[in-house]
Parts: structure tokens; C-alpha cells; sequence
């Protein structure tokens, strides 16, 4: 990265990452072997819509948690506190714990 400064940093979603490299595509004729194997990896992993994604993003965000672990939570979509507990491996659960629970079964196909 000679000659590149980090200008922001930000938490996206696994399907938000996925937009941004299928949107990149377009830049190049033929794209170079680590952005495709990336896409590729995108392409298997990214389990909801960049809309879903983005409203389980916001209402998990309304339910108090912050952005990386939000980010996280959309990411792997925990189905029980087992789940839950990998997340926040380095903190205690959250007192709303099942209600991030409920609101995330939604979403979960």
C-alpha cells in the first residue's frame, strides 16, 4: 500500500461489501484474481439483501448496541444466546439479549 493513506474507516456488512466489490467490477476489464476470489467469498457468505441488511442494521442500532457489534450480529445472524455469547466473547451478554434474539429471527431464512 505504498503511497495509499487510510482516509475513514467504517463497519460494513458482509452484503454491503458484496454491493461495493459487484459495483467495482465495472472499473476493470478484467478483474484481478484477489478482488474476484474476494467477491467470490461475498457471494457465499452474504446471507441477506443490502436492504435487509441495512434495516436489521438500524434496528439493532435502536436497541442500543453500537455499530462493530451490530455489524457483527447482522453478519452471522445468531439464532440463540450460545450464538449470542461469541459476539460478546469479551463482555456479558446484554440485559436485552433475547429481545436482539427476537428481532433478528425476523431475518433469518
Amino acid at each position: 500500500m505504498i503511497g495509499k493513506k487510510l482516509i475513514a474507516e467504517k463497519y460494513v456488512t458482509i452484503s454491503q461489501a458484496k454491493e461495493i466489490f459487484v459495483n467495482s467490477r465495472r472499473n476493470y476489464e478484467e478483474m484481478p484474481y484477489e478482488l474476484s476470489c474476494a467477491l467470490d467469498y461475498l457471494e457465499k457468505f452474504a446471507k441477506l439483501s443490502v436492504e435487509e441488511a441495512e434495516e436489521l442494521l438500524n434496528k439493532l442500532r435502536n436497541l442500543g448496541l453500537d455499530e462493530r457489534t451490530s455489524v457483527k450480529i447482522v453478519d452471522l445472524l445468531p439464532k440463540d444466546e450460545e450464538d449470542l455469547k461469541v459476539i460478546f466473547y469479551k463482555t456479558p451478554l446484554p440485559e436485552n439479549a433475547q429481545e436482539i434474539l427476537n428481532v433478528v429471527s425476523k431475518y433469518i431464512k
